[in-house]
């Protein structure tokens, strides 16, 4: 794990040399593309509902963003996957979990990641074999707990949750989504600790019950590289605002989003979920845009607890948190425009715009 993080802070130190940057120009008329990262999950509802107006030729972010940027999806499965992306200039900003974005910031010193807003709580819990019955602490001996990545949010709530209870002996797997599916039915797995659709999956395809659920936490936010920021600041305040006003469109138009999310979803697992199960997990996450320091200490400390932070080497929120503080001291007048003229269309990036302003599209977002 060491190995790892020191390559990636290797990395880390290329870019910020400028040798390498993802929001890049392309061949077809200077067009440039702003990649974002998500999940396939419920908990990216806002990912999804915009990747699924796009494909019909309604972009929503499009609307928000110059007509010279053309937006690119890059698909992940877990937190610390998409995190190495970021520090590696794969994609400049991502949707995740508090967990892995607060990681790569303390692992870099407070050099990178940056969080631009909130997206989603709760929707996250563990899911146990309905013939388990827990009756006290050593119910939980030699038990077999699936988590979908090491050091992803779900993965320290659920070690953070055994611990502060002092329960021991327990085996923690981190497994891919699918597979813990997988897993749980043929019972090679006591219990699952993950997020929406996985959690309706596990109930309703493979019979387990939801033991506790984790309605409180941050679930997903937006974060940026610190590079993207620092250079793009008007084309980062039109996304933020972009993000917020579907955030308010998803919680006013539930059924037509609930549409829209089945579609995508099917579109990125090519799997089918009724809209029964969107609409029952709908439920029980809460779109929120909002995020207060005091509720990201609380992964800080948790992470501290089980061993993945060392308290010596906790970096301050307020590096992470400054985006947020600098957009309430500035009130947000950007609109949404007509729908992208260039929306549809397959672009090809070219490196190294870092070493060039995008004073054109900085201009259009002043503009509106």
């Amino acid at each position: 794990m060491k190995c790892l993080f020191r390559m990636l802070v290797s990395v880390l130190g290329c870019s910020f040399l400028g040798t390498s940057w993802v929001l890049s120009s392309t061949k077809e008329e200077g067009k440039k593309v702003l990649r974002i990262g998500f999940f396939p999950n419920l908990t990216h509802s806002q990912a999804l509902v915009a990747q699924a107006m796009a494909r019909r030729g309604e972009g929503w972010l499009e609307r928000y963003l110059p007509k010279d940027i053309k937006i690119e999806w890059r698909r992940f499965n877990a937190g610390p996957s998409a995190m190495e992306n970021l520090v590696a200039s794969v994609v400049d900003v991502s949707y995740v979990g508090p967990s892995p974005a607060l990681n790569l910031y303390n692992r870099t010193k407070g050099k990178d990641c940056r969080l631009l807003v909130g997206a989603v709580k709760g929707g996250a819990g563990l899911v146990l074999q309905r013939d388990f019955e827990v009756k006290d602490e050593n119910s939980w001996k030699n038990k077999r707990i699936a988590t979908p990545q090491y050091g992803n949010t779900q993965d320290i709530a659920c070690r953070a949750w055994f611990k502060n209870r002092s329960i021991k002996d327990i085996a923690f797997l981190p497994t891919s989504n699918p597979d813990q599916l997988a897993l749980f039915k043929r019972r090679q797995i006591d219990g699952v600790w993950t997020i929406e659709p996985w959690l309706s999956r596990l109930v309703n395809e493979a019979g387990g019950k939801i033991y506790l659920s984790d309605d409180d936490n941050w679930t997903t936010i937006l974060v940026g590289s610190a590079k993207f920021c620092e250079n793009f600041g008007d084309l980062k305040t039109a996304l933020v605002q972009a993000h917020k006003d579907l955030s308010l469109w998803i919680k006013d138009h539930v059924e037509e989003a609930t549409k829209l999310i089945q579609s995508e979803l099917k579109h990125q697992t090519a799997l089918d979920f009724s809209l029964d199960m969107i609409r029952n997990t709908l439920q029980h996450i809460h779109i929120a845009t909002e995020v207060e320091p005091a509720t990201l200490q609380k992964w800080v400390n948790d992470a501290c607890a089980v061993g993945f932070l060392k308290r010596e080497n906790v970096v301050p929120l307020s590096g992470f948190m400054q985006e947020v503080s600098k957009a309430r001291s500035v009130s947000s007048t950007v609109k949404p425009a007509d729908v992208s003229e260039t929306s549809g269309k397959a672009v090809e990036p070219l490196p190294n715009l870092s070493r060039r302003p995008m004073e054109t599209s900085n201009q259009r977002l002043k503009e509106r």
